[in-house]
């Protein structure tokens, strides 16, 4: 009996240990450069991290501090999340450090203007895949093909359809390129102003420099009733977070 008992706890002790392990832990970071556009939204995105990280079991930290892009506080996050971050953010010791994070395994998540980040900085752009190159009339609505459903980042999503959104063009598109993988596209034919030439990306994912890096062009609000955000960020940032 005893045997028994000492079997049944340490069995919990382990499956505990095992979870606390595997608690994602993610930085949530919204900087803007002075003087540009500034998404009000920002805001909205990282509540709806936090909410998230509270229904997934997550530890999210918040800072609208480039200062927090030193090699010391990077290591304690599986998952760095661009927050609609606009312009040239981080200087150079911060790009290094930031590098340094990804290169040692770190995930990536960047949402809507975090492609319009960082434009001069070569190895962002080979990362984040493609920058913001112009957007149409905003708030239009488009219809969305969810595209690699078994991928592991779309694990939590099912049905796509319309939704109202500012539609990046952008200055590349990913489908092809050695290593991405597309996960959600728009219909040009449903909007006016897509100048991809009739094949545009909107969700895209890969392995890069030792890490791996989500994006999304959703996130112009984070409006509650969007139909598939949350489902789309929880895929991305446990993929990025390497579960």
């Amino acid at each position: 009996m005893l045997k028994i008992l000492i079997t049944i706890l340490l069995s919990f002790c382990c499956l505990c240990g095992a979870q606390a392990q595997e608690q994602i832990r993610v930085l949530a970071f919204s900087q803007v450069e002075p003087g540009i556009y500034h998404h009000l939204s920002n805001l909205d995105g990282i509540a709806l991290i936090e909410r998230l990280g509270k229904m997934r079991g997550w530890h999210v930290d918040v800072t609208h501090d480039r200062g927090s892009f030193n090699e010391k506080r990077l290591s304690g996050y599986d998952v760095v999340a661009f927050v609609n971050t606009t312009g040239d953010i981080l200087n150079d010791a911060q790009q290094a450090a930031f590098e340094a994070y990804i290169r040692a395994g770190g995930g990536y998540v960047g949402t809507h203007s975090a492609a319009d980040t960082e434009h001069t900085w070569p190895w962002y752009g080979d990362m984040i895949g493609g920058y913001f190159k112009s957007h149409p009339e905003v708030n239009q609505i488009a219809m969305t093909t969810l595209e690699n459903p078994d991928h592991p980042a779309n694990k939590q999503m099912s049905e796509t359809g319309a939704v109202l959104e500012e539609w990046y063009n952008y200055t590349t598109n990913v489908r092809g390129r050695d290593g991405f993988t597309v996960l959600l596209s728009i219909d040009e034919n449903t909007y006016d102003g897509g100048d991809m030439g009739g094949d545009h990306p909107i969700t895209w994912a890969h392995e890069f420099d030792g890490g791996r890096a989500f994006y999304t062009g959703l996130g112009h609000t984070f409006p509650a009733d969007h139909p598939f955000l949350s489902e789309q960020l929880i895929g991305g940032i446990e993929w990025a977070a390497g579960r």
